[in-house]
């Protein structure tokens, strides 16, 4: 192997795999986390209207009179939103050494930063309605994030970075 191979998983499909996982956890986790326990039951926003609002990024208002169509529409988008941010982190720490070093405290830092992106980057360009944060919802979405998103990444790195390149001069933590 030479010094430009893929890292991580040795094979550009070892990188594929790991993303799709990674894709399917943090889509998941945030799913059941942060729309059904979190919106549902403490906001008592309904979970077919936050995946309406997620298709309403590129759908605008229009979608809430879609019913289930436009919520089956919002799941759909919101797994690619979650390979999307899988990906930048994946092949991040494929080439950056530190990333795979640090796996744990960089994917926390990694998930909060996925929050302010999607919320104050990309949101506002979309055609979402606006949302607007207490201190509270703020204080939770970003530890949501770090935990539902950033946290699942950075135990998939941490667990595959075993096939690190030899040339690597970061030594990895032993696993337990």
């Amino acid at each position: 192997m030479g010094n430009n191979s893929n890292v991580l998983g040795g094979k550009r499909g070892s990188l594929i795999r790991l993303i799709i996982i990674g894709g399917l956890i943090i889509g998941t986790l945030h799913l059941l986390l942060e729309y059904l326990i979190v919106f549902d039951f403490l906001y008592k926003i309904p979970f077919i209207s936050t995946l309406q609002y997620i298709a309403s990024g590129a759908l605008g208002s229009a979608v809430y009179k879609g019913g289930l169509a436009s919520a089956l529409l919002g799941l759909v988008f919101h797994y690619l939103i979650a390979f999307v941010i899988a990906a930048v982190f994946i092949l991040g720490a494929n080439k950056i050494p530190l990333l795979r070093r640090y796996a744990i405290s960089a994917s926390l830092l990694f998930g909060v930063a996925a929050f302010f992106v999607m919320n104050f980057i990309v949101m506002p360009l979309s055609a979402a309605p606006k949302v607007q944060f207490t201190s509270f919802s703020l204080i939770e979405a970003i530890i949501d994030h770090a935990l539902t998103i950033g946290l699942p990444l950075g135990i998939l790195i941490w667990r595959n970075a075993h096939v690190v390149h030899a040339a690597d001069p970061l030594k990895l933590p032993s696993m337990p």
